[in-house]
């Protein structure tokens, strides 16, 4: 997988190259993003640290001055803009932060979380989808109960 560039985020310059990376790439994410815009940079942060961890998904990301045929296709609107793909079918689309707590401070794990969500990477254990177990008096566990009337 690391032949075909899984395990690294890398740009792809030429729109052709990535309709081709999208029709023989099983899994792919791609990110759509402006050089000039500072969220895109914040997302290529944690894009990057993903795809490190991520094999089975291939991480990329195009200028969308490179891609303006497909930035019209895609209805690639606002920035930044990502794409998740599974054997060529857009099947997620993440659009700006407000999916991702409308901060730019978010978590890489929600981010994680998210793109899970659609199947186009496998989520870990240890993601935010764990949610804390609390003990009772008698030392057993049981779900946290986030309905408790205080």
């Amino acid at each position: 997988m690391r032949e075909n560039e899984h395990g690294v985020y890398s740009e792809v310059m030429k729109e052709k190259t990535l309709m081709e990376l999208t029709t023989t790439t099983e899994r792919i994410v791609v990110h759509f993003f402006h050089k000039d815009f500072r969220r895109c940079d914040i997302m290529d942060k944690h894009l990057n640290e993903l795809a490190r961890t991520h094999f089975q998904t291939k991480f990329c990301k195009i200028n969308v001055e490179n891609a303006k045929f497909l930035v019209e296709k895609l209805k690639v609107q606002i920035l930044p803009c990502v794409i998740a793909f599974i054997n060529a079918i857009a099947v997620d689309r993440i659009v700006g932060f407000e999916e991702l707590g409308n901060t730019d401070g978010f978590q890489t794990s929600l981010l994680e979380f998210r793109l899970g969500t659609s199947s186009v990477i496998k989520r870990r254990d240890n993601t935010i989808t764990n949610v804390p177990k609390k003990k009772t008096i008698f030392g057993f566990a049981e779900e946290a109960d986030f309905d408790d009337d205080v």
